[in-house]
């Protein structure tokens, strides 16, 4: 769903197709592009958008439906995305060229059932949350240097049982898990 949120109240503009099971969202810096991880079918939606206009702009196939496509998220340079897969425990590295989203086939291993993510302000780092398997011997962070090419996980942290969100805090310096 599209909102306008300068409407008062906010208000549902208009809804766009994604595909099945669409969950974790995320736009771009710039504000002219978002991703939308489908769970139920292993893509990434793509989607335009200018001003309150936003149109569907294609998919992008990560791996086969049964691999969790969980969240995308944008580097705030806008030119990477990294995408979670709690299913198959990867997570896939796209490119991003102005509209164009490509998979670049880099897959990095990290916990069992990657799940939430967010990524620095800075962008040097990402962290995952490693939602592991429900009793609490797995459950994990994950720490990806995005400096290097490829990123790749430099370092995993136990963490309490089931960990979904995950926020770094503005200045980097903290990492905050629920």
């Amino acid at each position: 769903s599209v909102v306008d949120l300068e409407a008062k109240p906010p208000k549902v503009i208009a809804t766009i197709e994604a595909g099945a099971s669409p969950a974790g969202v995320s736009i771009n810096r710039q504000g002219t592009l978002a991703l939308v991880a489908n769970r139920e079918e292993g893509t990434v939606s793509v989607l335009k958008i200018a001003g309150k206009q936003v149109t569907a702009a294609g998919k992008v196939t990560i791996a086969d439906a049964k691999s969790g496509v969980s969240h995308a998220m944008f580097t705030p340079d806008g030119k990477t995305a990294l995408v979670t897969r709690d299913n198959d425990h990867f997570i896939s590295v796209l490119s991003i060229d102005g509209d164009t989203v490509t998979y670049t086939k880099r897959d990095m291993s990290a916990g069992a059932r990657p799940y939430g993510m967010d990524i620095s302000s800075k962008g040097d780092i990402a962290v995952v949350a490693n939602i592991g398997r429900g009793a609490g011997d797995s459950d994990t962070i994950s720490v990806i240097d995005l400096t290097v090419k490829p990123p790749r996980v430099v370092d995993t942290i136990t963490v309490g049982q089931t960990p979904e969100g995950i926020k770094i805090s503005p200045d980097g310096k903290l990492v905050g898990v629920v």
